[in-house]
């Protein structure tokens, strides 16, 4: 084995003694053994850095924080001291099937281009046993999606991060995790690494498997979640769209944030100084800082009066909602056309190769 691993699994954990024993065989049961585990452990108070001590393997190194950190703090100080080529995701109540890091490198090897690579994901109660919603979750999460087109991450998140392998180079150059998040951190990591260029993939096999239960922290807070993901698409779609000259995009990811249940939520100056941000270019530092422009009514009060007029043409009845409304008609007519034609295409190739390679 090699000074720096091909491997770095990383593992964050806070209070999960009944899960991590799981999380950790599963790694260590890997075909792919050129590893090291490093698990970051969140000022836990129960007793799982002795569950994960008792392996006794010195692939593993583990980091306690002093004080809790949180999620995002914690990530990035794993990233900081992992050694590996390929980064490793594994949430401290997951698992992965022993074969995952094969297959996930086996995609790298077919395209040497890709920096981020996910797989379909198995969902299991809180026991470990089938989830009720399974079979209802897999059909809505397991399908492949274009994930470097700016409007397939567009209020939706389409990899599960337990799943993800990262480029350690790539990860280095888009940065780390923005540590004022809590609900959406890797969304915003993944829309950041599609502004910047990284290219994307999902191995359609279910090799990852995600333990469903009331510690979980994603969907806990829908209303800081809304608030998450627009700071992201603000930060990073639509500049990139812009970038592109996709100016649909731009609507739809406008459109998203003022038709959004969530938005109701807030007290009406509020939501009208988040619309009224989505409408100027200035790039906030972070997340934290964002959050405190919506809120702070106090400064910049022109915010909301921008939000005011700009929800105004969202409004159902407004002329320009339904023109928005058409457009995304006629660009989904054309994707489903474009994504026919071109499997026609590549049919038709297949075959013409086929019947070339027959006659020789």
């Amino acid at each position: 084995m090699s000074t720096a691993p091909l491997l770095s699994y990383i593992v964050l954990s806070y209070n999960y003694e009944h899960y991590i024993d799981s999380t950790i065989r599963s790694i260590l049961e890997q075909t792919v053994q050129d590893f090291e585990i490093v698990v970051v452990d969140d000022c836990s108070r129960d007793n799982s850095v002795r569950v994960v001590r008792s392996f006794g393997d010195p692939r593993i190194r583990i980091l306690q924080n002093e004080q809790n950190m949180g999620g995002a703090a914690s990530y990035n100080r794993a990233v900081e001291a992992a050694r590996g080529k390929w980064l490793v995701n594994l949430d401290a109540d997951d698992w992965i099937a022993s074969d995952k890091a094969e297959v996930q490198l086996a995609a790298v090897e077919k395209d040497p281009s890709l920096d981020v690579i996910g797989t379909y994901v198995a969902f299991f109660d809180q026991d470990g046993g089938p989830h009720e919603a399974g079979q209802q979750l897999e059909a809505i999460v397991n399908q492949q999606h274009e994930l470097d087109r700016v409007d397939t991450w567009i209020g939706a998140n389409h990899l599960c991060r337990s799943s993800t392998m990262v480029r350690r180079d790539a990860h280095l150059r888009i940065g780390l995790d923005d540590a004022t998040m809590v609900r959406a951190p890797d969304y915003e990591l993944w829309t950041r690494a599609l502004r910047e260029g990284c290219k994307f993939a999902i191995v359609p096999e279910r090799l990852t498997s995600m333990r469903l239960h009331s510690s979980g922290v994603t969907h806990a807070d829908p209303l800081g979640s809304f608030l998450e993901m627009t700071y992201a698409m603000l930060r990073n779609l639509i500049p990139l769209a812009e970038q592109r000259a996709f100016h649909p995009s731009i609507a739809r990811i406008i459109t998203w944030v003022c038709r959004h249940h969530e938005l109701s939520r807030l007290l009406p100056e509020h939501g009208y100084r988040l619309i009224g941000l989505m409408m100027e270019p200035l790039v906030y530092k972070d997340f934290a800082s964002f959050k405190a422009a919506v809120f702070n009514v106090d400064e910049r009060a022109e915010l909301a009066a921008i939000g005011r007029r700009c929800l105004s043409l969202f409004s159902p009845g407004a002329g320009p909602y339904q023109e928005i409304s058409r457009l995304h008609k006629d660009i989904e007519a054309y994707l489903e056309a474009r994504d026919y034609w071109r499997a026609e295409s590549d049919k038709w190739q297949g075959a013409f190769l086929q019947a070339t390679g027959a006659a020789r």
